[in-house]
């Protein structure tokens, strides 16, 4: 794609929490049992823009970021890290039991992207991608709206 859209300027943020990071939380809670709650997440909390920035580089791509103010009634520029007020989880605890985090989202998202990339282009797993009309990402994903904004501007 040629250009990136992000609602809300890109501000938007929702904490990201990687599955080598719960992993690295769940041994060390096995290693303490009790009752207690303790909050997972990556040791940084991205917003939409960082994450789209961590993207491109992962993908060595470049594209225009269209930062828009607000979260259109198209539904361009929305994505799931677009919380209308960050939504960042407090770690302490786990930190304080001996958590570890396995890495910062950068590091621990490379190879998910990668494995999207793969399986996008109908490599292992392909089938395992949401379809076109997902009743979620489809919308996410709608590139005929950003093209029309594109061909607007």
């Amino acid at each position: 794609r040629p250009a990136v859209f992000l609602a809300h300027r890109g501000a938007g943020v929702d904490h990201t929490t990687a599955a080598g990071n719960i992993a690295a939380l769940i041994e060390v809670a096995a290693e303490s049992p009790g009752t207690r709650v303790l909050n997972s997440a990556d040791p940084d909390a991205p917003s939409a823009l960082e994450i789209a920035r961590t993207i491109a580089r992962q993908l060595d791509h470049t594209w225009d970021e269209v930062l828009l103010e607000d979260a259109p009634a198209d539904g361009v520029g929305r994505t799931p890290w677009d919380a209308p007020h960050p939504i960042v989880l407090d770690t302490t605890a786990a930190l304080e039991l001996g958590y570890e985090p396995a890495g910062d989202y950068a590091a621990t998202v490379a190879d998910e992207v990668d494995w999207l990339v793969s399986a996008a282009r109908g490599g292992l797993d392909a089938e395992l991608l949401p379809p076109p009309d997902d009743e979620y990402f489809g919308p996410l994903l709608d590139y005929e709206a950003e093209d029309r904004r594109l061909a607007r501007s």
